[in-house]
């Protein structure tokens, strides 16, 4: 009984090392391992971990402890990591291209893309551990350090102009200022592009008005110191200041005129018209409504904006003003009879007036366009006497073309016969200068025949005298042929002779021999 049990418990030793060895054998064959080239086994012991790197050959690691496999991190020239070590908080950052073995107790997030910068590109890296930052420009590729970000990515530079600027932060001091000068510009450190400004161009007409970081005006005149326009970028804290007038409409017959208000940044240097209208009472007590318009320009912003707020109601009441004190002084007929100059009256009193000077303006003309009496009564007898005024102008206007027309005619008939007095001048000298001529011809015809009848007789009648008397007798027998002939050739001719013609002797005596 006894050697079965022994034969029995040996039998059970014996199965129980063959299983030992058995478990032994596998557990050996199962911790059997190698490593590849890229290949890192971590194994975690009492006292720590420990990290193999491939590649390496079949090799037992301590079959009864933890273990882990991982691959080696492979970085391209583009790419960086940064590994973490969690044994002591340290972090450092590996830049590729390279093959990186991670220590036992070192982690990673994987491989990262290098901060790829173009010229006009720009990188803010801020160190979490100190604050510090540093601004890396392209073009060139950034890796940052072991605590550094960038909050902000990749930034674009600010691209300045000569109609752009920018406006920059110090966030230091809390300080901002103006950046103008054209071309590219990267912010330094702890410093930060705000916002861009553009340029405000202000036309040689026109003045605006800046408030400044102290409350102070700025004024750009465009036509100051002859210059044709001006321009200005505002600087930090400054504002364009916004104007709010009054705008009277315009004259509607049968409506009263409406107030209403207009903004607007630039003024306008040119004359202004502002249209009014004024209820008043003449010196007898009617109530007229006065129309028309004021014509005013602003030749000084700087007085203005310190004096007033509202140009235009400033002018439209200081001419109600001046306006009424004038109407009041004298009673209707005269007002109807002298408008024009009570309105040239009030508009002198106007120029002469500081009123406008401290404020900037002048005033150019005032002009009344239409007056009407409140009263219906009075308007219907003002309208009659106006008709009778229009019917006399009209009459005088039609007689005055009448005599127009008559003075017209009466010049054109004189100039007519002053134009017939000259032709009958000119005419008559005409036949003066022809007559000359003609009495210059039978001149020498006369001379031509008489020197021929004197020189005929030189042998004959050798006295030159005698030879002129005689051709003095043949002219006279000539002359009296003619004279004959033409007394013949007359169909009622009446002739006149004296006695001596016909040789008749009217004495006493011969008329009673006869």
């Amino acid at each position: 009984m006894s050697d079965d049990i022994a034969a029995s418990a040996a039998k059970a030793c014996c199965a129980a090392v063959v299983l030992f060895g058995i478990v032994s054998i596998i557990t050996v064959l199962a911790s059997l391992k190698s490593l590849g080239n890229d290949e890192q086994l971590i194994v975690h012991y009492l006292d720590g971990k420990v990290a193999y790197n491939g590649p390496s050959g079949a090799k037992v690691y301590s079959p009864f402890r933890e273990k882990e496999t991982r691959s080696a991190l492979k970085l391209t020239s583009m790419q960086y990591a940064r590994i973490r070590d969690e044994l002591n908080g340290g972090v450092r950052i590996v830049e590729g291209a390279a093959k990186v073995w991670l220590g036992a107790y070192e982690e990673t997030d994987g491989a990262q893309t290098k901060f790829v910068l173009k010229s006009d590109q720009f990188i803010r890296m801020v160190d979490k551990l100190s604050g510090v930052e540093r601004i890396v420009t392209g073009p060139t590729s950034v890796v940052p350090g072991a605590w550094e970000h960038a909050p902000s990515g990749v930034e674009q530079a600010a691209f300045v102009n000569s109609d752009t600027a920018i406006i920059l932060l110090n966030k230091v001091d809390g300080t901002t200022r103006l950046y103008k000068t054209p071309g590219l510009y990267f912010p330094k450190e702890y410093e930060e592009v705000l916002d861009t400004a553009s340029l405000t161009r202000v036309l040689a007409t026109e003045t605006m008005v800046v408030r400044n970081a102290y409350g102070n005006y700025v004024v750009y005149n465009g036509s100051a110191d002859g210059s044709n326009g001006k321009s200005f970028f505002l600087e930090p804290y400054e504002e364009i200041v916004e104007f709010e007038w009054s705008v009277f409409s315009e004259n509607v017959p049968g409506e009263l005129q409406s107030i209403g208000k207009e903004k607007f940044t630039r003024i306008d240097s040119r004359t202004r018209k502002s249209f009014f209208q004024y209820d008043m009472r003449t010196k007898d007590n009617v109530a007229m409504r006065i129309e028309g318009t004021i014509f005013w320009a602003v030749k000084d912003v700087g007085k203005l904006v310190n004096k007033t707020a509202d140009p235009v109601s400033d002018v439209w009441y200081r001419g109600r003003n001046v306006l009424t004190q004038a109407v009041s002084q004298v009673n209707l007929q005269t007002f109807m009879n002298s408008f024009a100059h009570l309105t040239k009256n009030a508009y002198t009193a106007q120029v002469r007036d500081d009123f406008y000077a401290e404020r900037g303006i002048l005033v150019v003309s005032m002009e009344v366009t239409k007056y009407e009496c409140i009263d219906q009564e009075t308007a219907d007898t003002l309208q009659a006497i106006i008709d009778q005024t229009t019917d006399k102008i009209n009459a005088l206007q039609a007689q005055k073309a009448e005599n127009d027309v008559k003075a017209a005619s009466l010049a054109a008939e004189i100039k007519l016969e002053s134009e017939k007095t000259a032709l009958i001048r000119t005419q008559s000298k005409n036949d003066i200068l022809m007559a000359e001529l003609e009495g210059e011809a039978a001149g020498t015809e006369l001379a031509t025949s008489a020197s021929t009848f004197i020189a005929g007789l030189n042998e004959s009648v050798p006295d030159e005298s005698l030879r002129v008397e005689l051709y003095k007798l043949h002219r006279e027998l000539e002359l009296d042929d003619l004279r004959t002939k033409a007394i013949a050739s007359s169909k009622a001719t009446t002739i006149f002779l004296t006695p001596e013609e016909i040789s008749l002797d009217l004495s006493p005596h011969e008329l009673q021999e006869l």
